[in-house]
């Protein structure tokens, strides 16, 4: 492909000063400033009290983890921050002892069954930069078969009901699950047998009812996704199990090179600091019925992510990182 053409854009995205590679480490003090002047730079609602309390609640994942940004395109997008754990850690037995989280919620339920399943599992969290704890992770410490977490005890039968139409689309794999408590639904995050292809996309995105988007999304999605395959999410609603969303994502984009992602998504990746060792940027394509889409994006923050990332095989854009 001629990297001169319509379908990707090139900008310099910002790396804070004096990051030295291996220098910095976690601080809550700089991490408030940062997150301020993120929030600030994209219009995203921040507030200072709740992210306060979320480091504190949670400072061993934010210390000894792997942290991110995230945000959307969508005008109003929330800025959101995550922590990678390293280790098993019971995060919804944190989260409900500081009053973040109710014990009978349905979707805390179901994530703990899922995390339960493997012993090398690790729990993560979603965190929104003004509503705090909104999403709760599980990486299920490799690849695992999808019909081992529809058959477990306490999956709603909606959900459970979906697994031939998985196996005809060849999706058989998960890495990880997550739930988010704020719309009740629940993600798979499965591994795709191989790379893209318009033919693949239109089977998948018939889980939604969604159309094709145009040949220039599809040629950026064919651009920037791992061409040996790469993450396919499944958004369902926690109680029916109806398929809302689909999505399809492009990890670790190489250095300083974007598909077409709009001013806000520009400003993200600009004004979100990366003081990691090394710079790892993503983008979501999201696709739902009704003409839905928006992209989804991702930078780093600190922890050595793409290290962890390898470490867990994720399917990476970036040659010099691939898995």
């Amino acid at each position: 492909m001629n990297h001169d053409s319509m379908y990707w854009r090139k900008f310099d995205s910002h790396r804070s000063e004096g990051n030295m590679p291996g220098s910095f480490k976690f601080s809550s003090a700089q991490f408030l400033a940062d997150i301020q002047a993120t929030a600030h730079a994209i219009g995203a609602d921040y507030c200072p009290e709740t992210t306060r309390r979320m480091l504190d609640t949670f400072t061993d994942g934010f210390h000894n983890g792997a942290v991110l940004w995230r945000t959307t395109s969508k005008p109003s997008g929330a800025l959101n921050y995550r922590f990678y754990e390293r280790r098993s850690t019971d995060t919804v037995a944190i989260a409900t002892r500081a009053g973040l989280l109710n014990a009978t919620d349905p979707v805390a339920r179901l994530i703990k069954t899922w995390s339960g399943l493997y012993a090398d599992s690790a729990e993560l969290c979603d965190f929104d930069a003004a509503a705090g704890l909104v999403k709760t992770w599980v990486f299920l410490g490799g690849m695992r078969p999808v019909t081992d977490l529809l058959v477990v005890p306490g999956v709603p039968e909606g959900i459970r009901r979906h697994e031939g139409t998985f196996d005809k689309l060849g999706l058989t794999s998960v890495r990880h699950v997550a739930v988010d408590y704020q719309h009740q639904s629940v993600n798979l995050y499965f591994r795709t047998a191989k790379g893209f292809s318009p033919t693949q996309a239109q089977r998948f995105l018939s889980l939604t009812g969604a159309e094709l988007p145009t040949a220039a999304v599809l040629e950026d999605i064919r651009e920037f996704t791992a061409p040996s395959g790469y993450t396919f999410s499944v958004t369902m609603t926690g109680a029916t199990g109806k398929i809302e969303r689909v999505g399809i994502y492009a990890l670790k984009l190489p250095a300083g090179r974007f598909p077409t992602i709009g001013d806000r998504l520009e400003e993200f990746f600009r004004a979100a600091p990366s003081r990691d060792d090394e710079e790892m940027n993503a983008i979501a394509w999201s696709f739902g019925a009704e003409g839905m889409q928006y992209l989804k994006a991702e930078r780093s923050y600190c922890g050595r992510l793409v290290e962890l990332m390898q470490e867990w095989a994720s399917p990476m854009t970036d040659i010099g990182s691939r898995a």
